[in-house]
């Protein structure tokens, strides 16, 4: 036992000293000063319903020195400040701006400030808000804090774009893969406090329309025992109920290769009750990344690759008191796309329609007093949730057949039609018996249901091997919790859960894994933390290998089994006074198994696949500038390294894995984004850098190392730099606020190929695209 842990020392080692030396030196007093917080709740000053998600700035001396986010019953809390003067400002869409001015005096546990905010015409806010990055750190968590205010991207951009330009450590990928420490969709929505399960493998339609979305927190390590299942990233979205009475938005746009669209807003938010509906038509003669690029011309070759996409959501809330809130959310999106080709490979004429919904319904409830206290406080979340997907493949009629069952050599054209849905609980209650210790119980479990059918033809259309299955699968996981802070500069967060995954092919698979943190704040600008924990990640609930024992080729492929994993994390947040914030984290992943993805030869059918050993090994930063003025910005900048070795199982059929040590599909050693916005009252100019020095090119390397800092060259495609920008304008005219706004992707046009061919197939950059859209709010 003890030498398999010797095993995990260099890649621990490893990333403590990384982070370590990029630590400025911090003096620690011997006993540090009497400390205290400042906590409080806002709310809405005509209903005095609970605001959740507005920003908190304590300042001193005109320095930011501590920030929050009020919770879901609009409270908040300060921790570790020392005594003397401080202002505390309360930022809300929607409503005026408060500051407020107060006094932590030496033995004062705690100061309470509540806030009542006034909304604020819609007219006026047009011109009175600023915009900013939309990114920002917790100076406390580490977490990434997207804002879809803030956000300039442009209107063809998805909820992936986001993850892949909000989240350091993830990687500019293919339409709808987001890679996330050289990972593939190992990552899960929680919307509103309930998860949505993953779709089905291969599915490239968005769950949801970005502009649904109020505020997104982005958490990469340190999860609680709580966070199971696919948690490279654990999301969690708020989603949008802007204030006051009936509100309309409606927009337009249009631009390079045929690219238009329309999107409509729909929100009340009055008394007890509030309702946000949102609906979007999005088409395109580019829908995904070319797959042809002409070396002899430098153009890239963009055919066969129209798409168009809807999306429709709706949110309604219930609030009947400051110590309930109901939310039901309803989602329903569909996209249907040509497959693009390479002609020399032969002609396909391959369509296919993905279809994503959810439903989710969660109730909080608070017991204890109503102020923003935390000790004899408690809280109940019960949450229930329903996810539904289908995806259908179909082949042209005129396709030149390429898949084949061995050992018949009678090629085939392949077709697939597939549906499922997931019916599930999350329930929980956390109890605090007094400040600085919490305990948290709970459970989340699902069933999920569907069929899979796959047929194949010949040229003349004769009908080949085929199949169809029924699916039938569950998860099922508790997990208990605590954490314990002895003071303000020290809290030790552990806990345990138990997963049970039950899947096709793959029967019952189980893991007990427990959770540690300890963070240590010697102030409130500083944050130090190291982790551990045992992962448990589960593939969908699929049965993709059926159509291999009907093939009778004599060949059973095995199941993909849940991904195991040990995971080391070490981090350090900085806020500067003159408003730059600094994360530095290092990690080291150990998988047995790990999980990645290909693509079925001669289709477009992706499923799961094992790799025997994984590891990967990262260290990222982040700095985010917002010093008083009109410029803010933000960098992501990781250097990871994410390799495999062993034998590969569970794919559609077996295949030759690569010999050696190699790196994952989803590898990029260095990926950086950063974004800088000049925002005037009504006026923003906006542009973001996109960095990556290549994903793997499926080449065989001769000299190939494993180090962090080994690029491998031979095996990934060449570096790129990609600038986007942005400029928009807002002006009330009357009752409505107009904005015109324009965007310009790959601006210097810049021709480079995305990824090649390895797991699943080759992608070429998207060239220079222009958007136009004009918006107009009521």
């Amino acid at each position: 036992m003890l030498s398999s842990w010797k095993s995990y020392f260099p890649g621990a080692t490893l990333l403590v000293a990384a982070v370590l030396a990029g630590c400025p030196l911090v003096a620690l007093p011997m006993r540090p000063p009497p400390t205290g917080d400042i906590a409080g709740t806002v709310a809405d000053s005509t209903t005095g319903k609970p605001l959740p998600g507005g920003e908190i700035r304590v300042m001193q001396n005109g320095s930011v020195v501590a920030t929050a986010v009020t919770d879901a019953f609009g409270r908040f809390i300060i921790h570790n400040l020392a005594a003397g003067d401080y202002a505390v400002e309360i930022r809300y869409l929607g409503y005026h701006a408060v500051t407020r001015h107060t006094t932590l005096g030496q033995t004062e546990a705690q100061v309470a400030i509540d806030f009542r905010l006034v909304p604020i015409p819609i007219n006026l806010e047009a011109v009175e808000v600023r915009a900013a990055v939309p990114l920002a750190v917790d100076t406390r968590t580490g977490n990434q804090i997207f804002k879809q205010n803030d956000y300039h991207g442009a209107p063809t951009n998805t909820t992936s774009q986001i993850l892949q330009q909000s989240i350091v450590g993830a990687a500019r990928a293919p339409t709808g893969e987001v890679h996330i420490r050289g990972q593939h969709a190992e990552y899960t929505y929680y919307v509103d406090g309930v998860p949505v399960p993953s779709g089905i493998s291969g599915s490239l339609n968005e769950l949801f329309d970005p502009e649904v979305v109020n505020q997104i927190d982005f958490q990469t390590g340190g999860w609680d025992a709580e966070y199971g299942g696919k948690n490279a990233a654990v999301v969690n979205v708020n989603t949008r109920i802007p204030t006051g009475g009936l509100h309309l938005d409606a927009s337009n746009y249009n631009g390079s290769f045929a690219a238009q669209g329309q999107s409509v807003n729909v929100s009340t938010n009055a008394g007890k009750f509030g309702f946000f509906a949102s609906g979007a038509r999005q088409a395109t003669d580019m829908r995904r990344e070319p797959v042809v690029f002409d070396t002899l011309r430098n153009t890239v070759e963009n055919f066969h690759n129209d798409g168009t996409d809807l999306f429709g959501f709706a949110k309604v809330q219930y609030v009947p008191s400051n110590r309930d809130v109901v939310s039901l959310d309803v989602n329903r999106s569909r996209t249907r796309f040509a497959v693009p080709f390479d002609s020399v490979e032969g002609i396909i004429d391959d369509h296919q329609q993905d279809v994503n919904g959810f439903a989710n319904l969660g109730w909080r409830h608070r017991f204890g007093e109503a102020a923003a206290v935390e000790a004899g406080s408690s809280e109940l979340f019960a949450g229930v949730f329903f996810r539904d997907g289908s995806l259908t493949y179909t082949p042209g009629p005129t396709d030149e057949p390429s898949f084949t069952f061995y050992p018949d050599t009678t090629p085939y054209n392949l077709s697939e039609d597939r549906d499922f849905h997931t019916l599930g609980v999350k329930v929980d209650y956390l109890l605090r018996p007094h400040h600085g210790l919490e305990f948290k119980l709970g459970t989340l479990s699902s069933v999920t249901r569907g069929h899979e059918d796959f047929e194949t033809a010949d040229s003349a259309g004769n009908p080949g091997p085929a199949s169809t299955s029924k699916l039938s699968g569950s998860d099922v996981g508790v997990y208990a919790q605590t954490a314990v802070a002895p003071s303000d500069q020290w809290e030790l967060r552990t806990g345990v859960r138990f997963d049970n995954h039950n899947a096709p092919f793959a029967g019952n698979q189980s893991q007990v894994s427990p959770r540690v943190k300890l963070s240590f704040f010697p102030d409130p600008a500083n944050t130090f933390w190291v982790y551990y924990a045992r992962l448990f990640v589960p593939t969908n609930v699929e049965d993709l290998r059926a159509i291999t024992s009907v093939a009778d080729s004599g060949v059973v492929a095995e199941p993909t089994l849940p991904e195991r994993d040990h995971f080391f994390e070490v981090g350090y947040v900085h806020r500067f006074p003159f408003g730059v914030v600094t994360k530095l984290s290092g990690y080291y992943k150990r998988s047995t198994p790990g999980i990645d993805d290909n693509t079925v030869p001669g289709s477009a059918i992706v499923t799961s696949v094992n790799i025997e050993q994984v590891r990967i090994t990262g260290v990222e930063a982040v700095v985010e500038i917002r010093p008083p003025g009109p410029v803010s910005g933000y960098v992501n900048v990781a250097l990871n390294h994410a390799y495999g070795f062993g034998k590969i199982t569970g794919g559609f059929f077996p295949a030759e894995p690569p010999s050696g040590y190699f790196d994952l599909d989803h590898d990029q050693r260095l990926s950086g984004a950063g974004s800088l916005v000049y925002s005037s009252r009504g006026l923003y100019l906006s542009a973001t850098g996109i960095y990556g020095s290549g994903l793997t090119n499926g080449n065989d390397t001769a000299s190939y190392n494993t180090g962090l800092l080994d690029f491998n060259k031979d095996a990934h495609v060449s570096p790129s730099f990609i600038l986007n920008a942005s400029a928009g304008y807002a002006l009330a005219l009357g009752g409505a606020v107009v904005r015109p706004q324009v965007y310009v992707e790959n601006v210097f046009d810049k021709k480079y190929l995305l990824k090649g061919a390895f797991f699943s197939g080759a992608s070429v950059g998207r060239p220079r695209t222009v958007q136009v859209r004009l918006n107009i709010g009521l």
